[in-house]
């Protein structure tokens, strides 16, 4: 529990600092990295993340891409999902950029959940990305957003990082990103 202390503690931090809406986006990005081991205790500690947004004055929504792939098999026609889900390859295949357009969407539906007046001091929290494995790469999906994405895009990032660099679940081919990284700092 205290690494999840501590990244909550550095979060705080980072949230506290003066927040300018005319940053460019890849500094509107902030990567909450922690070993993916810990997902379900920080999946039940979101809440605490909540409060620090909502101690600075911004406002917090929860974009959660958990079951998403389910959704996104349940939008073709039954024939055509029973052939998807016999052949893996295929279903890969059609993932990019069928999947990842299904989430673009997914995430601009909740954007735009949100009041256009209250965007630009809202925390987007993006969490369930384990659901991506073995069909994107967390990068495909960041770089399919919309780079005039207001307010701050918070990725809970299940990996590691090294530099700029991110390996999702710590197997994953390492990803260049210039994201705000925000890490337990106590713990390497």
């Amino acid at each position: 529990m205290a690494l999840l202390d501590d990244l909550i503690a550095s979060y705080k931090r980072h949230i506290s600092l003066p927040f300018s809406s005319g940053l460019p986006f890849s500094q509107r990005v902030w990567f909450v990295v922690y070993p993916p081991d810990q997902e379900r205790r920080l999946q039940l500690r979101l809440h605490d993340f909540e409060n620090c947004a909502r101690s600075a004055n911004l406002r917090w929504c929860r974009i959660s891409l958990e079951n998403a792939f389910a959704q996104w098999m349940d939008s073709f026609d039954e024939e055509e999902r029973s052939q998807y889900l016999r052949d893996v390859e295929l279903s890969e295949d059609a993932a990019n950029p069928g999947f990842r357009d299904f989430l673009a969407n997914h995430i601009t539906a909740q954007l735009l959940s949100v009041p256009e007046s209250e965007r630009e001091r809202t925390v987007f929290a993006l969490t369930g990305l384990m659901e991506l494995y073995d069909f994107l790469h967390v990068s495909e999906v960041i770089e399919g957003l919309d780079r005039n994405f207001p307010g701050i895009l918070t990725v809970f990032f299940p990996g590691e990082r090294e530099g700029n660099t991110y390996r999702f679940l710590g197997v994953r081919d390492g990803w260049d990103y210039l994201a705000v990284p925000i890490l337990a700092d106590s713990h390497p």
